[in-house]
């Protein structure tokens, strides 16, 4: 391999790796704060016992634990291990990277006079957020979650800790497993970044359909954090149609490399499928229908 491309190749990993670290971090500090301080009592207390509500009910769980999708799975897994339904969980997991404040503050100010890109967006991701958590609550128990549906949650190690001692012990246990998944999905997102010249992924629009296709790709592969997205996303607002640049600001937040690698801590190989071409199915779609509107 040249040295050149390593050389990239490291550039762009050591990028991924800094900008998603604070936001595992932050994941990961949320979790220990639900494993430690909210019961399980309480978070099913709040959970509507009807489908869609509660899909709904999930998704916008990202307004009280704003994470985006380098530290919302750490935060599924412990709501999973709280005993909340996987169908939420999912819906959690699509839709928290956006519909939390941070990022549309920062949609806002990426697209100051294009109010409609931060509309869209969070509705757009609200309803696909629901639509897939509501198609995988017909899904057999066991066969979506990595975690058995009754597997309590350990009480204790077998020593006396506070509180916080707990908290910090669980939040570190997370944070390594976590940052080690991540390593190796930035990994895979870095090298596919230089073996695949950004001058192909722009030649491909050239029409409608590949400019929405092509930048979903570009998404799924820089895989870069939902909190600066937009920022990204503006860089190509002069070559691509809203609807396309929709496209990346939509699913890129719902599945990249580096997320696919992490889910499989929590989720079966099947549904992280399911989730990804479902969600891609989707995003696609509403993403074509913009183009009668903008």
């Amino acid at each position: 391999m040249p040295t050149e491309l390593l050389q990239d190749s490291l550039t762009i990993f050591l990028g991924i790796f800094f900008e998603a670290i604070p936001f595992i971090l932050l994941g990961v500090v949320v979790s220990s704060v639900i494993q430690q301080f909210v019961t399980q009592e309480t978070l099913l207390k709040y959970t509507p016992k009807n489908v869609l509500l509660g899909c709904a009910y999930g998704s916008l769980i990202g307004f009280v634990f704003p994470v985006c999708e380098c530290g919302n799975i750490p935060v599924a897994r412990r709501l999973l291990k709280k005993g909340v339904s996987p169908h939420i969980a999912i819906s959690f997991l699509l839709g928290a990277p956006v519909l939390n404040p941070i990022v549309i503050v920062a949609t806002l100010a990426a697209f100051p006079y294009q109010i409609e890109v931060t509309i869209v967006r969070v509705v757009i991701s609200f309803i696909i957020a629901v639509l897939v958590g509501v198609l995988f609550s017909f899904a057999p128990k066991g066969s979506v979650s990595r975690f058995a549906a009754d597997e309590p949650e350990p009480e204790s190690c077998g020593h006396n800790h506070s509180a916080n001692e707990s908290m910090v012990q669980n939040a570190l246990t997370e944070f390594f497993e976590m940052g080690g998944i991540m390593v190796l999905g930035g990994a895979i997102a870095a090298l596919t970044q230089v073996f695949i010249p950004r001058e192909v992924i722009l030649e491909l629009a050239t029409n409608p359909s590949m400019a929405v296709l092509s930048l979903m790709l570009l998404a799924f592969v820089v895989s870069i954090c939902s909190n600066v997205d937009s920022f990204f996303a503006l860089a190509y607002a002069p070559l691509f149609p809203l609807p396309a640049l929709l496209g990346f600001l939509i699913w890129g937040p719902m599945m990249d490399i580096k997320a696919l690698v992490m889910l499989r801590t929590t989720f079966t190989v099947k549904a992280i499928i399911l989730m990804a071409l479902v969600s891609g199915l989707l995003t696609y779609i509403f993403a074509m229908a913009l183009y009668l509107f903008l």
